[in-house]
Formats: C-alpha cells, structure tokens, sequence
C-alpha cells in the first residue's frame, strides 16, 4: 500500500488514482461525486471488515462483524496504512470535493455497534451486507445471522442474472 517507493508502489498508485477518479473498475463513479465510500478491507489476511471514508469528514469508520477478534488497537493499526495514504493519493488524483481535505492521517473509528456474526466463515457476506445497507441507510440492525443463507442466495441470483458487473 506504499504511495511512493519503486516500480511496484507506482503502478498501484496509477490504479488507486484511477479510482480515486471513477476510471475503475469500470462502472466506479469518481469519489468527488460522493461524499462516502464503501470498502472492504482484509485484516492480518484472516478476516474481513467493511470501511467507510466519509469525505466530508475525513474519517474512516470501521464495522466488524467479529468485534471480539481484534481489540480495537490491532485493528486500527491494522487500517492505519490506510488512514496515511488517503490524504496524498486524494491530492495526487486531483480530487476536489465540498470539504477541505485533512492533513496528515485520518482518524479511524470503529463501530462497536454494527450486526455480528456467530461462528466464523460469513465476516465477507456481512461486508457486502453493511456496505449494502449504509449506503441505502437502512438501519443495521435488519442484517441477522438469521438471514445470511437469504442474503447469500439474494446475491447467488443477482450474480447469475448479472444484476452486478464483476
């Protein structure tokens, strides 16, 4: 996730640009029409959790279906790379959006509240659930392990009827 620093670090940070600016993927719309965005986010390569960079605020917001696997302090650190990178990669994309930019690292929150899951094996489908229903401000407290088998086939039939562009 390094912004500079050799060949490699380059060519991610072209790609990055590009979404920062709507050209990827290709249905992405640029982030200075937005004024929030929806990321998942792997953590140590073990769990998944679904951030939120307001833009307005400057802030990213984390929810963790698995709260009590990371303590708070891991998982910040854990996002941090990112909270440095936003500001320069935003600047080096040209972004302008109605708010000022904040210098230096954005703060990172987590979400001690958000919808949990029991077991294991579902923190992927509770992302896709949490960036789902925030972006359509539905309230969290709908997403129930109850009904993981239902959001997993909802999207199983939205794939296969190509409802997403993948």
């Amino acid at each position: 996730m390094r912004l500079y620093g050799g060949k490699e670090a380059r060519t991610h940070s072209n790609a990055l640009v590009k979404m920062v600016n709507g050209k990827l993927p290709t249905l992405g719309k640029p982030w200075s029409s937005v004024k929030k965005v929806f990321m998942p986010y792997n953590v140590r390569q073990k769990h998944w959790v679904g951030l939120v960079l307001d833009l307005t605020s400057c802030e990213i917001f984390v929810y963790d279906s698995k709260i009590d696997l990371f303590r708070t302090h891991i998982l910040v650190k854990a996002v941090q790379p990112l909270a440095k990178l936003i500001t320069p990669l935003l600047e080096e994309a040209g972004y302008v959006g109605e708010f000022p930019l904040r210098k230096g690292e954005w703060p990172i929150h987590r979400v001690m509240d958000s919808a949990q899951q029991v077991g294991g094996g579902d923190c992927g489908m509770f992302v896709i659930k949490y960036c789902d229903f925030l972006s359509w401000n539905v309230d969290l407290g709908k997403i129930s392990n109850e009904a993981m088998h239902l959001f997993r086939l909802k999207l199983t039939v939205d794939l296969l009827q190509g409802c997403y562009n993948i």
